[in-house]
């Protein structure tokens, strides 16, 4: 005899075994999910903690160990320009290189070079320009080079007054100096550095010394008296200024100029307001060398 309730019950079975295995599957992706998210976060606040350690540190003993100075004498020019052949020319080969080995473009005839120099050997470990126009027929990089992916109009550097402007250029960093661990024989053959002036303490400043890049040439334009600045930023560097609190507005989106570019303005009044306390006594020391 045909039986419809037993049909039904029978097929009622599976049905309900199917959505209670499919709700155990999702209890358990939601339980993954959020496992995966709790170790994200774990790893994130780890790192910011050992960020935290460790910039303290540098805080307290950068200053100890390097110095910032502001490029004068010939042969301290001499030195930023060789910096940017070494980088610019001779490792990532976005220039021609010359037989001077010396890196100058005609926006050095009004800019001024900071170098971050080693205290106890007197090597350079970084060096960055800040280009000040003065005259009408002077201009910025951004004016010649990325004018048109300027978005917001209202801070074209046509805006301002000419001796108030100025741009921030070639941050760079040798090889050697971006490295933790000193390949010895390296340094030997392309650096003539004597890594025998260096020790932990001076090694665990190296992540820092972008930083001490950045407090130089604020200290630049802030004892200059530049109101508004520019920058044609690498991404990865213009979010590492932005993560240390220093205020910048980007511009226009990201574009293609000898690698990519994001371009950025700074208000000089405004630039230093999100600042970590502690990078300000870094800024301060400088502010006393560069002037």
């Amino acid at each position: 005899m045909f039986d419809a309730q037993s049909t039904i019950s029978s097929n009622e079975i599976p049905q309900s075994v199917n959505v209670k295995d499919f709700s155990i599957k999702a209890d358990k992706t939601r339980a993954d999910a959020l496992r995966l998210k709790k170790q994200r976060i774990a790893r994130i606040r780890e790192r910011q903690m050992k960020f935290q350690i460790e910039a303290q540190w540098v805080f307290e003993h950068f200053t100890d160990h390097f110095s910032a100075v502001l490029a004068k004498s010939p042969d301290e020019l001499k030195s930023a320009y060789k910096i940017r052949h070494e980088v610019f020319c001779e490792e990532i080969k976005i220039f021609e290189g010359n037989e001077t080995g010396l890196e100058r473009d005609n926006y050095d005839d009004y800019a001024e070079q900071c170098l971050i120099q080693h205290n106890r050997s007197k090597d350079y470990a970084g060096c960055v320009r800040l280009i000040m126009p003065e005259q009408d027929d002077q201009i910025l990089p951004i004016e010649k080079q990325g004018i048109e992916h300027i978005e917001r109009k209202d801070l074209l550097p046509e805006n301002f007054p000419r001796n108030e402007v100025a741009e921030v250029s070639r941050i760079l960093i040798p090889k050697v100096f971006r490295r933790r661990k000193i390949d010895a024989a390296a340094c030997a053959a392309n650096t003539g550095i004597n890594i025998e002036h260096y020790d932990e303490n001076d090694m665990r400043c190296f992540p820092f010394i972008a930083v001490g890049l950045y407090m130089a040439c604020t200290a630049m334009f802030k004892n200059r008296g530049k109101n508004h600045i520019y920058f044609m930023a690498d991404p990865r560097l213009g979010k590492s200024m932005q993560v240390v609190g220093l205020t910048m507005t980007q511009i226009g989106p990201e574009f293609e100029y000898v690698g990519r570019r994001v371009p950025y303005y700074i208000e000089s009044k405004n630039f230093l307001d999100n600042l970590k306390p502690a990078f300000k006594t870094m800024l301060d020391e400088f502010m006393k060398k560069i002037y």
